[in-house]
Parts: structure tokens; C-alpha cells; sequence
């Protein structure tokens, strides 16, 4: 019998995607095994690009198991689902008490995780740990594989080739020859870097490419923000699908934008990208792969990881249109 696996990793999109390529690591080291995967409504339709075909899809509905009583009927909902099929080994990427508690309700009999994971007591829930120093996200998940498997590197951590998605395709409007997409929203107030910047960046770049195209895209709450923008981009956020999001990065020639999910779609499709960063730290959670540069001025309080900036500034979204234009331009053919 084919090995079963389950994948947990409810959220969030970037923290998906960055999954990927450990998903490869584990398809290719048992090529017959079946893989289900844990995950929040929301974010489910992201396992249509996952490199091991996802068999079932077990939803945590997090919104329900935080209201009482419905909470009850929920979590044995979700039990259930856990131990209907006697899964070889689950893996926890999320590393939270909950999903930690989900990993110990299959009643699998390899239950790994980080060692020091996000939430302490959810190292509790596994038999098998692996350490770790710090490093990027998505060398922790490939190496949280190897660790629980014994698996050896067999060459360097690279997203695999995602599959195209021909209704998302088929769902875009015609769009020019030549363009750039831009993400100008986040979910994190200190992560927004200011939409003039980006119209600033669009301006340049029609005097040295009047041919290329630009394109705003993201959820329904980046539509204001591409209003603002302007500058005759054409305003697609809100009106994509996932399927549809994913193929529009695929057909850009660069990317550019905040510390987003959508972010790290682009750079999971080898796109140009190029992303602004200042709460966040690059090196950790960053966009992965070699067609990615991080845009920083490097200010003092770079790192700080609060949602909320406590300055009357924010110093780290001080950065010109033309130093971006630059860093783009050093990527992009005539």
C-alpha cells in the first residue's frame, strides 16, 4: 500500500507557497504516496499549484472553532476527518499550538515538527523534532522533510515548475505585449509602502520602456489603493481569481510589490521580483530564488516586526522611485 501522508499548514498564502518546495522534496522521495493537507478555506484553492498533487483537502475552519458553542460540533467535525484514514506520517509546518494538537489527533504514528517551533507547546504533540538554526522559510520546511525522513540534499533548494492553471488563463483580459505587475497592498499597516512610490516607479519606467504595460493586482481592499496609483495602469485587484492571479504573474516580465502572498507566487513562478521591505526581515521570510532582490534603505528601526509603526515616520519606506527603477532596470531585457 501507497504511503499516506498529511501535510498541516492552515496558513498563511506566503507561508504556503513557501511550502513548495518541501512538498517536491517529499514527492519525489516517495514518488507512490498520497498527500492530504490541512488547510484554511480561504487559502485551499493555492493547493491547485502545490508540486504533490493534493488528494484531500482537510479544512480548518478557524472562525468556527473560536465561537461556543459551535466550536463543539466543529472540533469533532475536524477530528474525525484527522483519523478517517490512518496516515503514515503528519507533518506540522505551521508550528502553533493548534495545529500542533491537529498532528496529535491522527494518531499517526510519525508526528513530526520543529523542535522550537512558533508556539512552544506545540512541540508537545510530536514524537519526532528536528532542530534547527535560524534560517529562511522555505529552507526550514525542506529541511523539517529531510530531518523527519532521513533524506539526504540532493542539490540546491529551488521551487519546482508550477502548473498552469488553463481557467485562470482563460479568465484574464488581453493584456499588452509587455508588463509589470504591481502588488501595492499587505496585511500589515507597517508593510505598506506608500502608493505614491509606485506611481513614482511607473512614471520612469514609461520613459525608458513605452511599450511595457502595467498592472495592479491583489485582493478587493488593493482596488482603493490602485486608484491612487493611477498613472493608466490597469486595475485588476479584486477582479481575479486565484487561478487567474497566479497566471497574470506567470506572464509578467517583473514584479513588484509589498511583503505579500501574492509576492511569493511570483517568486515561486521565477519571475523578476522585486519586493519592498522594512518590519520584515528578507533573509527569514523573504521572496525565495535568485530572480529576487529585496528593496530596503536599510533604516535602524528595519526589522522592528511591529504591524504598527510607533514613529511619527516611517523611516524604512523612505526609498526613491529612481533607486527602484534602477534595481528593476539591471533585470529586465530591451
Amino acid at each position: 500500500m501507497a504511503e499516506r501522508f498529511l501535510a498541516i499548514k492552515p496558513s498563511s498564502f506566503g507561508d504556503i507557497i513557501h511550502l513548495f518546495p518541501a512538498l517536491d522534496v517529499l514527492k519525489k522521495a516517495f514518488p507512490g504516496a498520497e498527500l492530504d493537507f490541512v488547510v484554511n478555506p480561504e487559502f485551499a484553492p493555492l493547493l491547485e499549484f502545490s508540486p504533490f498533487q493534493v488528494k484531500d483537502i482537510i479544512c480548518f475552519e478557524r472562525r468556527k472553532l473560536a465561537e461556543f458553542p459551535g466550536c463543539v460540533p466543529e472540533f469533532f467535525r475536524l477530528r474525525s476527518r484527522l483519523r478517517q484514514k490512518k496516515y503514515d506520517a503528519v507533518l506540522d509546518f505551521q508550528g502553533l499550538f493548534r495545529s500542533g494538537v491537529c498532528t496529535f489527533m491522527t494518531r499517526s504514528r510519525v508526528r513530526g515538527g520543529f523542535a522550537a517551533p512558533r508556539e512552544a507547546a506545540a512541540a508537545w504533540f510530536y514524537n519526532r523534532k528536528v532542530t534547527l538554526e535560524p534560517m529562511h522559510a522555505v529552507e526550514r520546511c525542506v529541511r523539517l522533510v529531510e530531518g523527519i525522513f532521513s533524506l539526504e540534499r540532493s542539490g540546491e533548494i529551488v521551487y519546482p515548475d508550477l502548473p498552469v492553471s488553463v481557467a485562470g488563463k482563460a479568465e484574464l483580459p488581453e493584456l499588452p505585449a509587455r508588463y509589470m505587475v504591481l502588488l501595492p497592498g499587505t496585511r500589515w499597516e507597517s508593510k505598506q509602502f506608500p502608493p505614491a512610490l509606485f506611481a513614482g516607479v511607473i512614471r520612469g519606467m514609461k520613459k525608458l520602456f513605452p511599450e511595457m504595460g502595467f498592472v495592479i493586482a491583489g485582493g478587493k481592499s488593493e482596488r482603493a489603493l490602485g486608484d491612487v496609483i493611477g498613472e493608466g495602469a490597469i486595475n485588476l485587484a479584486g477582479k481575479t481569481s486565484l487561478p487567474a492571479l497566479f497566471e497574470l504573474l506567470r506572464g509578467a516580465e517583473a514584479v513588484l510589490g509589498n511583503d505579500s502572498g501574492p509576492l511569493h507566487a511570483a517568486a515561486a513562478l521565477r519571475r523578476p521580483v522585486f519586493g519592498f521591505y522594512g518590519p520584515t526581515e528578507p533573509g527569514l521570510t523573504g521572496p525565495w530564488g535568485e530572480c529576487s532582490m529585496p528593496l530596503s534603505n536599510g533604516a535602524a528601526c528595519s526589522g522592528c516586526l511591529k504591524r504598527f509603526c510607533p514613529l511619527e515616520r516611517v523611516f524604512c519606506h523612505e526609498i526613491a522611485p529612481e533607486a527602484v527603477i534602477e534595481k528593476i532596470c539591471c533585470k529586465l531585457q530591451p
